[in-house]
Parts: C-alpha cells; sequence; structure tokens
C-alpha cells in the first residue's frame, strides 16, 4: 500500500533534524518503545504520539487517524475528564481521573496535570495546584531547569504544564501581597525564556500560535500589573497577530481584554480602538452561543482540528459499498467469518498487519494515521493546508501557484495524491474562469468515483477530509449551474452521514464545519443555522465564523429582526471578518452600515 505512517514520518523528522532517539524519547518511554513507535511495533496512545512530533515542533494536527476502539476511548474519557473539571462536577471528575490508566510516563505526567486542573478550577489550594504540576513537569522533563531549557525537547503540552505553573506562581504572589509589593522579576525570566525557545522550535504555525498566545498573555499581564502599559499591549498584539493569521478563535478573548485595558490606560478611548471593537464583538456573539461552562483562558484547553475515524465503521462500510461477503473479505485475513464479525461490530480491533491486510483486501489506500496527502514530509503537509487557506480567502491566483508546488513535492503514482491534485486543479481553473462550473462538475463527479455513487446518492462511507472537499466544491458547481435543490439534498446527506458515526462531529472539524456552513447559505432557518455558529465557538476555531453570522442574520430577516439588533449584527460580521482577514465580508458589511446607519467603522 501507497502508506505513509506515523512512525515513518517520526523517524524521518528526527533524522532530518539529527536528533538521537534518546534525547527525543527523554522522560517518555525507553529507546526501545521509540524504536518500536517508529518501525510500527508498537501502537503507542494518541497522547504518547502527540508529544514526541510536538517535541519535533510539528503538529499531529495535521493527520486524519483510523482509530482503534481502545484509542478513541481514551481521547474521550480525556475530553470527559476535562469538560468535568469545566463544568465544576468535582465528584464526578475524580471518580474519572481514579480509572484513568497509569501505563506509561505520558499517562502519569496526564493525571499529575488534571489533578492541577481539577484542584484549581474547583476553587482548591494553590499549594496543591503547584505541586502537581511540579509532578507533571518531573514526570516528562527530569531534572528540568529554566537556564538548561536549551537542552530539553519539551512538546505543547508539557509547555503548557510550564506555563501553568508560572500562572499560579503569580496568583500566589498576588494574593499574599499588594500588586506594589509583587516582586515578578523571576517569572517574567522564566516566561520570557519559554518565549524565545517557542519561538525558535515550534515550527509548526498553528502549534506555534497555540502555545505561543498563551505565554504571550502571561507576559503581558506582568507588564500590565507593573504599569508597563506598552509592553503589555506589543505582548498582546504578538499573540493576537499569530492567532489571527492561523484563523484560531481559542484564547482570542484574553488577549483581547487584557490589551483594551492597557489600550486604555495609555489614553486610546474604546471608540478609537479596534481591538475594543473586536473584544465587544466576539464577546457578544460568546455570550449568546458558546457554552457556559467552556473555558477562555484555561491554559490546558486548545481548538479542536482533528480528524478520526473508527476502523470498524470503515471496514463495515466499504466492504458493504463493495457488495462484497464477510466470508470473502475474511479470507486469508482471519480463520473465519466470526473473528471479522467480532471487528466488524466493534467488539475487537485488528492489529497494524491485519488493518493493512484488510485495507489492501478492500482496494483502499489508508494505513492508521494519514495525512492528507500521502507523504513524509511535513513540509508538504504545509503546503496542502496553505492552499485550503488561499481558497477560503478566494486568492485563487496564489492557490494556483502553491497547487503546482504541492504537486512537485508529491507522488503523483500515488491514487490518493493524483486525486488531490487534481481536485485542486479543476477548483482553480473553475474560480479563475478558465473552465466552465459545467466542465468543473463532471470532473469532479469523476473525482468523487471511488467513495460516492452520485445515481444512487450513497456513500461507501464515512466520508474522509480530502472527500468532504470534494464533495463542498461539487455543491458549489452544482448551484452554480442552477441546480441550487440538488446541492442542499448532497450537503444535508453528507451531514448525516458524518452524525451517523460514533465519532464526535467535534472530532471531524475540518469536514464537519465546512459542509456545515456551506449548507445553511442555501438552508437560511431559524431552525438549523445557530448549529454552525455553535460548532466554531466550541471548536475554537474562526473560519466559519462570518459565514455563520451572516446566515443567522438572513435567517432572522424572515422574521423580523430589530433594527438595533440588525445593527450589532452587522458589526460583528464586520470586525470579525477584519479580525481574521476575510476580506469580501468585511468589505460587504462595511457599505452596508455606513449607508444605512451612517456609522463610520474602524479601518
Amino acid at each position: 500500500m501507497a502508506c505513509t505512517t506515523v512512525g515513518i514520518l517520526i523517524q524521518q523528522i528526527r533524522r532530518e533534524k539529527k536528533i538521537t532517539g534518546s534525547k527525543l524519547a527523554y522522560g517518555i518511554c525507553s529507546k526501545q518503545v521509540l524504536k518500536d513507535i517508529e518501525a510500527d511495533q508498537n501502537e503507542a496512545d494518541i497522547l504518547m504520539l502527540d508529544i514526541l512530533m510536538q517535541r519535533m515542533g510539528q503538529s499531529p494536527d495535521k493527520f486524519e487517524m483510523i482509530l482503534r476502539r481502545d484509542a478513541y476511548h481514551m481521547i474521550r474519557l480525556r475530553d470527559l475528564i476535562e469538560e468535568t473539571i469545566y463544568r465544576g462536577k468535582r465528584t464526578l471528575a475524580e471518580k474519572l481521573l481514579h480509572s484513568y490508566p497509569a501505563r506509561t510516563s505520558v499517562d502519569q505526567m496526564y493525571h499529575y496535570r488534571m489533578k492541577a486542573s481539577l484542584i484549581y478550577h474547583t476553587g482548591g489550594d494553590c499549594n496543591e495546584v503547584e505541586k502537581n504540576l511540579q509532578k507533571a513537569i518531573a514526570v516528562t522533563l527530569p531534572k528540568f531547569s529554566y537556564d538548561q531549557i536549551e537542552a530539553y525537547m519539551i512538546s505543547t503540552v508539557e509547555m503548557e504544564n510550564i506555563l501553568a505553573l508560572e500562572r499560579m506562581c503569580l496568583e500566589e504572589k498576588y494574593k499574599a501581597t499588594s500588586v506594589a509589593g509583587m516582586d515578578m522579576t523571576e517569572e517574567r525570566r522564566h516566561l520570557e525564556l519559554c518565549m524565545d525557545y517557542i519561538e525558535r522550535h515550534f515550527e509548526d504555525q498553528e502549534e506555534h500560535a497555540k502555545i505561543y498566545s498563551k505565554c504571550a498573555w502571561l507576559l503581558a499581564g506582568i507588564h500590565y500589573l507593573s504599569k508597563n502599559y506598552m509592553e503589555t499591549i506589543r505582548y498582546c498584539e504578538r499573540g493576537i497577530e499569530v492567532l489571527r493569521r492561523n484563523t484560531i478563535l481559542y484564547f482570542m478573548l484574553p488577549l483581547l481584554k487584557l490589551g483594551t485595558k492597557a489600550q486604555k490606560a495609555v489614553g486610546i478611548t474604546p471608540e478609537r480602538s479596534k481591538w475594543m471593537q473586536y473584544y465587544e464583538s466576539l464577546i457578544w456573539i460568546w455570550e449568546r452561543y458558546a457554552k457556559e461552562w467552556y473555558p477562555t483562558h484555561a491554559i490546558f484547553h486548545n481548538c479542536y482540528q482533528r480528524e478520526y475515524h473508527l476502523d470498524y465503521e470503515f471496514i463495515r462500510a466499504e466492504r458493504k459499498a463493495q457488495e462484497m461477503t464477510q466470508a470473502k473479505l475474511a479470507d486469508g485475513v482471519y480463520r473465519n467469518t466470526e473473528c471479522l464479525s467480532r471487528v466488524e461490530t466493534g467488539k475487537v480491533s485488528p492489529n497494524k498487519k491485519t488493518f493493512e491486510k484488510l485495507m489492501k483486501k478492500l482496494g483502499v489506500e489508508k494505513s492508521r494515521y494519514n495525512a492528507y496527502v500521502v507523504t513524509d514530509s511535513f513540509e508538504a503537509m504545509e503546503i496542502k493546508r496553505k492552499i485550503d487557506g488561499c481558497l477560503m480567502r478566494r486568492n485563487y491566483q496564489e492557490a494556483g501557484e502553491v497547487t503546482r508546488e504541492l504537486k512537485s513535492r508529491l507522488d503523483i503514482d500515488i491514487e490518493e495524491n493524483k486525486r488531490v491534485i487534481r481536485m485542486y486543479e479543476v477548483i482553480v481553473s473553475k474560480c479563475l474562469e478558465e473552465t466552465t462550473a459545467l466542465e468543473a462538475l463532471e470532473g469532479l463527479k469523476e473525482l468523487c468515483k471511488p467513495f460516492y455513487n452520485v445515481e444512487k446518492k450513497e456513500f461507501s462511507h464515512i466520508p474522509m477530509r480530502n472527500e468532504v472537499l470534494l464533495i463542498n466544491n461539487l455543491c458549489i458547481a452544482l448551484k452554480e449551474i442552477g441546480q441550487e435543490q440538488e446541492a442542499v439534498e448532497l450537503y444535508i446527506n453528507t451531514i448525516d452521514k458524518i452524525k451517523s458515526s460514533k465519532v464526535k462531529v467535534k472530532y471531524r472539524y475540518r469536514s464537519y464545519a465546512l459542509i456545515l456552513n456551506n449548507a445553511m447559505i442555501s438552508r437560511r432557518d431559524c431552525k438549523n443555522v445557530y448549529e454552525g455558529i455553535r460548532n466554531e465557538l466550541f471548536c475554537g476555531k474562526a473560519m466559519g465564523i462570518p459565514l455563520g453570522l451572516n446566515n443567522i442574520v438572513h435567517a432572522l430577516e424572515k422574521t423580523g429582526i430589530l433594527k438595533e439588533e440588525d445593527e450589532l449584527w452587522a458589526k460583528a460580521i464586520y470586525y470579525m471578518s477584519d479580525l481574521y482577514g476575510f476580506k469580501e465580508e468585511k468589505e460587504l458589511y462595511k457599505d452596508y452600515i455606513e449607508k444605512e446607519y451612517g456609522i463610520m467603522l474602524l479601518e
């Protein structure tokens, strides 16, 4: 099979960076365990794999994973523990933490980390919080020293532990002394060392943004308490900018809040502050649609960007789509059909070799861990992401140039890569008006054949990320040639198919949000338009915020929206579009607000 596994990628990056196995594995696992992971002889827990990749400055979010049931259970357990903590359900959180396994150093680190979070969020003893954070750091970063920080390989997760400890030290001092009497020299030095480390070692843009914004906020807070307001503004600006560039919503609120306080302190009035407009718009949206328990400035929380699938759902669906009997698929793989039946019902999961045999028999180029293109280069994955960003912001000429660059870096003999490149070529060609929407439609239909039967309107399996991109562009082409109803039906069919899985939709943010928000454009009724914006807020991303708000406005107009309320909605769309660089939506609402209400907006 033409698949690149996570083990191969880890090994490839490690060798390119000339990192020894001992250094990468330090505090996480033995050198032999790492060797087994790289050889795909050890199906490690997702959190361990995340930390290994993050230690090398890369983001595990670039993967689309076909998980065993027990691996998915661990992901759900961790999320459930965190949610119960943020909800303040101490007894349940303690029970869940008690049930959490302690198989590896990573598990032990996570247990201390979450125990600290539980004590903190339920108003417990700050000294106990600090002790547990110190233990969490010591488990995977033995003998950690700020003065020797460059000697360590530190993941996003581990850096969060360090930042959380510094936050606690600051809060302890704040409670014990007056602001004027606080000596924050040590904490400031520690955070500046962390910031320098993040700048040098976190190479992936999104991974960098997630942790940089938190460190910037803490440093900005120190400067604010010291009345160094211009430095406060500078750090907030840097944090806001990295989140903006990566369309990350989570942690934007605390940076905007602190930044506007500093601006006010230096005499910048709210009506002259664009940050204040951003903050007021975002908090206005947040208070209406975010879950009440959802954190705004928790160091341990991040945006959701994963794409997860369950192995048994995928195998069962693909076998049935190919009209293959269990006996035929099991032949040469299992002793009898009963073994395959247990796999297809989720009672057991196939090991790595068996999974690969099943994929080969099904003719599917998939492994457990799949990049959005088949490559051993994180740089190529980043280029693929850049194309999506160009298309989202309607920079079609640049999207074409980047597509050609990606094509030069991929093995186009691999069907998955060939399909991805051809998809982008069709989309860009249509957007640049080099081909018609009808020609694009036919090209996209052809690319969809391996997973979607256009005549029967049936998916062979729950669509994966690249397949969702194809479906979305197929719908756009249908609407452009006047087949609006067919596009709506396909959107709904795709949403229903995704929802039919036992995998929660938040674990398919990229795919689900794309389809959901675009479907709402054609189904602007009050019953369903709110789901799109709630999904964006819950997943901590901002890609669909302007579009989601626009859908809500159109739905409300049908029922009669008050002029005062309409003004608030329009300003929210304008400022959120401006904050995250959605130029077309920004200009559209700028003209509308200035003409309709005579309000001069901040440029």
